[in-house]
Formats: structure tokens, sequence, C-alpha cells
């Protein structure tokens, strides 16, 4: 019995870390352009942090609450573009470059109405949104003047991002990271000029912040749309291509793609109710979160850059009428994610005091709060990859999203979102409390999601119909 036993472990570990040469050369060609993009991006936002939290609690306080209605903002767009992104990577698998434009086309369309919503109630309705995230007073003063100046970079931001799901998806996943790094660098450098008046520009503070991301928005798209264009890639589509959609696509697109944007909506209403629980606790918690998650980015991207690989993999394989090999480089992408969350952990407790003694312009007290809450996450990371990969990565590139959306949504508002409003307005708790009551969610997440991969019953081609396999 315990040789079996041992035989069948054995044999378990050995498909998910036994990779052959063709697949480990795939997984690093598609991850590491994505790593390297988001590292770049989160390294430069530290500077950017950096760079405000020079102005003091007030200042990084109003620009970290009103980046989290930008943070909606992408959340909503990540959300459309994903559920374009799940019928690109299978019709690249399925050779079909035709309807990969017509999926781009409907994109655009779903990105623009959400462009618009997000634009108008950040330049019409910006007291309102403030008070959302803030009391009312100096922080939520600043904070309108944010969001009245980077709410441009909304639309150049959701049209680049359906462009760099394309490219993704036809595994050209180096274009968005030449682009993005010229535009994160444009991004630094207005930002040295403009918050604080270098080499003759106006010391501008917080709106300086504001213009600077709103320019290189727009140089970011540019960018990649003259690459995508100029080498002719399945990207490069002609506005006939994008609009001769046939009904029977624009219905399956609907019906794969509602539940992802209601998935990622929802989610960040979630991810914003914290925010606001923080807001109520006060400034210190409010900036302490800040750097947590500005440090937490950091290292989250080698999981960002897995998510999207195994979404890409996963999704050509099921094009291309595999399910088993689907499932098969599924379960590695997961054994990796768990792996290198363990290992992200590790190296958070090594560099949590190093990276705070960065944030010289902060108070002591907000300090020492996010180093206690990066020692919790420190101990969650590889169960917080588990879900990340699975939910994203694995069934959403099935065209699972209904169950993604079930799972993901309503672990955090039928768990997280109850556990923290009541440790923030029943129980007074501090900040790093609140933040172990928002780990429930993704404690249900783990118990829930892994018997659901197991059943396959998430592979779904949607280049031949909504055809489910399942195990017999």
């Amino acid at each position: 019995m315990n040789h079996s036993v041992f035989r069948r472990v054995k044999a378990f570990l050995a498909s998910c870390f036994s990779w052959d040469k063709a697949f480990a050369r795939r997984v690093v060609v598609i991850t590491l352009p994505i790593i390297l993009q988001e590292l770049i991006a989160s390294s430069l936002h530290i500077v950017d942090g950096l760079m405000v939290s020079g102005l003091g609690d007030t200042s990084y306080a109003a620009v970290t609450q009103a980046g989290r209605y930008s943070f909606l903002y992408i959340l909503f767009c990540f959300g459309v573009t994903s559920g374009g992104a799940i019928f690109m990577s299978q019709f690249w698998g399925a050779r079909d470059i035709r309807r990969m434009r017509q999926s781009m086309g409907v994109s655009f369309v779903w990105i623009g109405v959400v462009a618009l919503v997000f634009i108008t109630g950040a330049t019409v309705f910006t007291d309102f949104i403030s008070r959302l995230f803030l009391p009312q007073g100096e922080s939520a003063s600043l904070a309108n003047l944010y969001l009245r100046w980077v709410a441009p970079s909304y639309l150049f931001q959701g049209v680049n991002m359906v462009y760099a799901a394309c490219l993704k998806s036809s595994e050209k996943t180096h274009i968005p990271l030449i682009s993005s790094t010229a535009g994160i660098a444009l991004n630094t450098l207005l930002n040295y000029l403009l918050i604080y008046g270098h080499f003759g520009f106006p010391a501008m503070g917080v709106k300086g912040a504001a213009i600077a991301t709103s320019v290189a928005a727009m140089v970011t798209l540019g960018l990649t749309v003259s690459i995508s264009y100029g080498l002719h890639l399945p990207a490069a589509a002609k506005l006939k291509d994008m609009l001769g959609i046939d009904s029977a696509l624009r219905k399956r697109f609907a019906k794969t793609t509602v539940p992802v944007v209601f998935n990622e909506g929802l989610w960040a209403l979630g991810v914003t109710m914290y925010g606001i629980f923080y807001g109520r606790i006060g400034d210190t918690a409010v900036a302490a979160m800040g750097i947590v998650s500005t440090v937490d980015n950091l290292l989250w991207v080698f999981i960002f850059g897995m998510m999207h690989a195994t979404a890409i993999i996963c999704g050509k394989a099921i094009g291309a009428s595999k399910p088993e090999l689907a499932y098969l480089y599924a379960k590695r992408m997961l054994s990796l994610a768990m792996a290198t969350g363990v290992l992200l952990g590790v190296m958070l407790i090594a560099i949590r005091y190093p990276m705070l003694s960065l944030f010289t312009g902060l108070s002591a007290p907000v300090i020492q709060t996010a180093a206690i809450v990066l020692g919790i996450e420190s101990f969650t990371m590889w169960f917080r990859a588990f879900n990340a990969v699975n939910v994203v990565g694995v069934l959403r590139s099935g065209g699972d999203t209904v169950f993604s959306l079930k799972l993901d949504v309503g672990a955090m508002w039928l768990i997280g979102v109850p556990l923290c409003a009541a440790a923030v307005f029943l129980l007074k708790l501090p900040v790093e409390y609140v933040y172990i009551c928002t780990l429930g969610e993704e404690i249900v997440k783990v118990l829930i999601g892994i018997p659901h991969f197991r059943s396959r019953v998430w592979i779904k081609n949607l280049t031949e119909g909504d055809i489910a396999f399942e195990t017999n």
C-alpha cells in the first residue's frame, strides 16, 4: 500500500516538474518578456512612489487613493481584454487570424464604453469619487486634482491593452515589453521634471504626476501600434477586419467575456472596498498599504508573467484540439506558481526592511505598519500564486469563465469583504488585522479550485463551439 502511494506521488511530481526541453523553452520565451515588462513597470512605480512620498503623507495618501479608481478602471479593461484573449489565443492555436482580428474589434467596442464611463466619473463626478475613498480635507482635494488630469490616460491605456492582448496571444510578448518600457521610462522622467520642477519645468506636485501618466500612456500606445502595423503582425488589423464579425462569434464572445468583465469589475470593486476600509482607519493605514501594494507588485511580476503565459500556452493547446496536453501544461504551470510563491515569500522577508528604508519621506508609524503587513504577506504568497494562475491562467483559457466568476467574486464578497467590514466598523481593529481578514477568500479559493481543476470540465474549445472536455 505504502509503495503504491509512493509511486503515485512520484508519478504526480514527475508530471508536474519533469519538463521536456521544448516546453521549458516555450515557457521561458513567452514568460520572460512579460516578467521583464512588469518588473520594469513595478520598479519604476516604486520610483514614482518615492517621488510622490517626498511631498508628505497627505499627498501620498491622495495619489494612493485616487490610484485605486484608476486601478478599478484597469481591472475592468483587463476583464474585457482577458475575455478577448481567450478567443485570440485559441484562434491562434487554430491559425485563424481572421477571427483573431474580429475578436479585437469586439474588444475595442467594449473598451470604448468602459473608458467613457470612467473618464466621465473622473472629470464630471470627481468630488463624489474622491469622497468614496477619503474623508473631506486636503488629501481629498489633492485626489480631485489628480483624477481630473489623469483621466485622458484611460482611453490610451484601454486601447493599448487590446493590442497587447493580441500580441501576447500570438506569442509576440516582446513587443508590449518594448513599448511599455519606453512609456514607463518617459513617465518616470516626466515625474522627475513635473513633480518638483527640475530643469526649468514648473513644480506641479500631484498634478505633475497625473500629467506624466497621461503623456506616457499616449506614447506607449503610439509605439505599440507602430510596431504592430510596421511588422504586419496579427494585431495589425484593418478597420474592415475588425468590423466583419459573424453573429455566432459575437454571441459566443459575449457569453464568454461578460462573466470575465463582471469578474474583474466585481473583484476590483472588492479591492476598492478594501481600500475604502483602509481609508476609514486613517492616512497612516492608507499610506502603509500603499507601500505594501508597491512592494507586492514588484514581487508579483513573476506570478503575473506565469499567469499570462499559462493562458497563452493552454489556450493554444485547446484551440489546437489537444485537451490532455492543455491539462498537463496547466498542471505544470500551477506547480511552478506555487514553488515560485514559496521562494517569493522567503525573498519578501529578506528585502522588506531594505525596501522600506527607501521611503524616507514617510512617518515612522507608516513604515512600521507596512513592515508588519509585509511579514504576514510573506507566508501567503504560495496559495495566492496558485489562485491567480488557476483562475486567470487556467480556467479562463479553457473558457470556463462562469465558474471562475463564481469562485473569485463569491469568495471575495461572501468571505473577504464582510470580514474586513466587521474588523473595521465593529471591532475597530488596526490595519494589519484587517489585512489578515482579506486572506479568508484566498483559502476558500484553494479548497474549491483544486478539485475543479482536476475535473477537467473547464476545458472548452471555443473555436469549434461550446464543447467541454470531460473525463470518463
